[in-house]
């Protein structure tokens, strides 16, 4: 019997940790009296952004800031901000029916150990999956690159075949496609507009079918 494997990204999957990454850089922006670039933040949107953020800041500005305190800055906000976040609707009831049916899982995330981690333990949810496999598991590399897939699926033991994907991002789902995973994405509220072109399902919520039906509809032809 074929073991399948489910692979959730984390930020903006599993907790909303995008609204507060970008209620926070705007607030910094805001402090500098520049106009936040919407649509410029969305591009990144899944990715690992690191200082890119305080770069184009400068760049709005004409004039260098300081890097570390912009940055320490708005981690601390940021911080605040996620630490009242809540397990997405959805999420605990899909881990369960997936316990049921024997599905491996794991995490798949552009972010560091140190924050996706630190959540998941917060929300008692580190324990459930099998291996959390974050950009410094794969040299840094950051989605929409395929290698935090890549390298799930190999720790799981399943070809891109018997495995599929929860996402919220365009980038995260570009990384899903190119692992060859099938893909359901959930957007997250900022970026319900864009393009998912590719994506085997999308709903607005999780809980928007039950949990053994969404199961059904990604596992039970493969």
């Amino acid at each position: 019997m074929t073991t399948n494997a489910l692979i959730l990204d984390f930020d903006g999957t599993i907790i909303d940790t995008e609204s507060p990454a970008f209620e926070s850089t705007a607030q910094i922006w805001a402090r500098h009296g520049v106009e936040f670039p919407m649509d410029w933040w969305l591009q990144g949107m899944g990715t690992d952004r690191k200082s890119t953020w305080v770069k184009e800041l400068e760049n709005r500005l004409g004039r260098s800031i300081d890097h570390d305190s912009v940055m320490e800055e708005r981690q601390q906000i940021k911080n605040e901000m996620t630490e009242s976040q809540p397990v997405l609707p959805g999420i605990l009831e899909l881990l369960e029916a997936a316990d049921r049916r024997g599905i491996t899982m794991a995490v798949g995330s552009s972010s560091p150990h140190r924050w996706v981690d630190r959540h998941l333990k917060r929300v008692g949810l580190y324990e459930r999956f099998s291996h959390v496999v974050c950009r410094d598991d794969v040299g840094g590399v950051s989605k929409p690159a395929p290698d935090v897939f890549v390298q799930a699926l190999g720790l799981l033991g399943v070809n891109a075949d018997s495995g599929a994907v929860i996402e919220d991002s365009p980038n995260g789902l570009k990384a899903a496609l190119a692992a060859g995973l099938r893909t359901v994405v959930v957007p997250n509220p900022l970026v319900k507009h864009l393009d998912f072109s590719g994506a085997f399902a999308r709903y607005e919520a999780l809980d928007d079918l039950p949990p053994d039906q969404l199961l059904d509809l990604v596992f039970d032809d493969q």
